[in-house]
């Protein structure tokens, strides 16, 4: 049973969006051929909002488990792994070359295994992610919230946060 769910969601999702990327691939970096990939690529999300914008070279693993709001953008080059479980509020961007991976490896007596453990990801809505940001799996992100540029988050994000660094730590909060 288990074999027969991951051959539907290999065939019925990951390789209808590669396809999609494939397709889209010599289109340029633009707000319309963006539309149209979201559109297209949110068909196979676990749910997705209106008018979705993705990115040229979007990467999308596990897109049963990631579900967005309306509004929202994935720049181009991003790696989005929702095998813990993603989720989008409204008007959410992210920007050029993130990664956001809701899953990590285990370590066990010294040495890293080809297991994982997923737990999920929250971004809230109105929350602006600049390029370069890594969000790791178990991760809340607040509504409102700024993560700068190269930032990796590591930890919960009250709502309204300006986060910062490697880790990303608070520089002051907005609201």
């Amino acid at each position: 049973m288990k074999y027969l769910k991951f051959l539907v969601s290999f065939f019925g999702r990951d390789i209808p969006i590669h396809l999609i990327n494939l397709f889209t691939a010599l289109l340029p970096n633009h707000i319309v051929t963006n539309r149209i990939r979201g559109g297209l690529i949110g068909l196979f999300l676990g749910s997705c909002g209106k008018r979705l914008q993705i990115g040229k070279g979007v990467i999308i693993n596990n897109p049963g488990s990631i579900f967005i709001g309306n509004d929202c953008y994935i720049s181009h080059y991003c790696y989005v792994q929702g095998k813990g479980r993603i989720e989008f509020g409204d008007n959410v961007i992210i920007g050029p070359m993130s990664v956001i991976a809701s899953s990590n490896h285990l370590i066990k007596d010294g040495k890293v295994l080809n297991k994982g453990i997923s737990a999920p990801i929250s971004i809230g809505h109105g929350t602006w992610c600049g390029g370069h940001v890594v969000i790791v799996s178990g991760v809340t992100i607040g509504k409102s919230s700024i993560v700068a540029a190269g930032a990796v988050v590591t930890k919960d994000i009250v709502a309204g946060g300006k986060v910062a660094g490697i880790p990303a730590k608070m520089i002051q909060p907005r609201i």
